[in-house]
């Protein structure tokens, strides 16, 4: 990615985000090479760019989605509806009917209610429907607090006495056939052995439900995953049963990226305050799980010092951080790595700011794929 391209992108203005197709697609074939006898179902939460979405359906891939939202973006790709999981802790009766009369068939559920509305929906519309239950997985892991979402007291999941009330209801439902369990331990985890624990106690709960075909295993690899131990256990697991993994970050982080420029340098404390034109109504991840985001200067200077980086955004959380970066000057550019998930994914209007322009790069020619937006 040289310089020059990145001056071309910045005639459209910042900040913007860019994503490049290539480290999408080497993305891709990674997981695919680790997992080769597992079904992989993007989740769309991540990043659900329209063009983004037709880039991983054209590998393979299904998609996971937790709302009807997500689910008319998914559908707009032409996919076939059977792969499709639509998971959720608290789907709508308007949601699950729109699903199934779109042939959606795989639907989890974590509490009982949710089981019994599928149930009365799949009835209304005289449909059988497949389920996975989400259990607790009880398994504490590396990451932010909001991140994490297989502890006993994360609202995700059901625990072991509603397991045992799931099971004994399930045998009156006429329309709803539980097929799977699903698990999803957190976000941004670089260790294997959380994922390895999950798997074990998953494998533990499948002996309490009758002719089981799947375990969801769902998502949460970092871009940094060194996978060894993983893959060797769900394609074991795969002569088995159909093993299902749900991820977003790891195919698509680290290939979008957002320009920014600064636009103001202030005296602080210890350091200079770097204000750049991007902040949390744009890359909210920073202030909301305090997470890191590289970012580095198109500059080549020798002369380097340390800068708190920060937005516009008028809240004192609009912090990216501290960074040792060129002695910057006003206008210069800066970008901002890590960006493809959860980013735009989670952008906002707030002080009534416009969502910003969305760029692919592809053998270095630039596509447009959203506009700016207000409100």
């Amino acid at each position: 990615m040289n310089n020059k391209l990145l001056y071309e992108i910045s005639n459209f203005g910042t900040p913007i985000y860019f994503y490049l197709k290539e480290k999408i697609l080497e993305n891709s074939e990674k997981l695919k090479n680790y997992f080769k006898n597992v079904n992989i179902f993007y989740a769309v939460k991540a990043n659900f760019n329209l063009k983004i979405l037709e880039i991983f359906k054209e590998q393979g891939f299904g998609f996971e989605v937790v709302s009807k939202g997500e689910l008319k973006l998914a559908l707009s790709t032409k996919i076939d509806p059977k792969k499709i999981i639509f998971n959720g802790n608290g789907k709508t009766y308007e949601e699950v009917k729109f699903a199934i009369e779109n042939g959606i068939e795989f639907f989890n559920f974590d509490s009982l209610d949710q089981l019994l509305l599928l149930e009365e929906t799949a009835k209304a519309l005289n449909k059988t429907i497949k389920a996975l239950m989400r259990i607790k997985p009880l398994v504490d892991v590396e990451t932010h607090s909001h991140l994490q979402t297989g502890t006993f007291t994360s609202k995700f999941g059901l625990s072991d006495e509603e397991i045992d009330e799931v099971i004994d209801i399930y045998k009156k439902l006429k329309n709803t056939k539980i097929i799977g369990i699903h698990s999803h331990i957190g976000s941004n985890i670089k260790d294997e052995e959380p994922f390895i624990k999950s798997a074990y106690r998953v494998l533990k709960i499948s002996k309490v439900i009758e002719n089981l075909e799947i375990l969801n295993f769902g998502g949460g690899f970092s871009i940094n995953m060194n996978f060894k131990e993983i893959p060797k256990l769900y394609n074991e697991l795969s002569n088995k049963y159909q093993i299902f993994i749900e991820p977003g970050r790891y195919l698509i982080a680290d290939a979008g990226f957002i320009l920014t420029k600064v636009i103001s340098i202030k005296k602080g404390y210890p350091y200079d305050f770097l204000v750049i034109d991007c902040g949390m109504s744009e890359l909210i991840r920073p202030a909301l799980y305090s997470a890191y985001h590289p970012i580095r200067s198109l500059e080549n200077r020798n002369s380097e010092k340390f800068y708190i980086v920060v937005g516009p955004i008028c809240e004192s959380s609009d912090v990216f951080g501290e960074y040792f970066l060129p002695n910057m000057k006003l206008n210069e550019l800066l970008i901002i790595e890590n960006c493809g998930a959860y980013g735009y994914s989670m952008s906002s209007n707030y002080n009534g700011r416009e969502k910003p322009l969305e760029i692919l790069i592809e053998n270095e020619k630039l596509e447009i794929i959203n506009e700016r937006k207000f409100l």
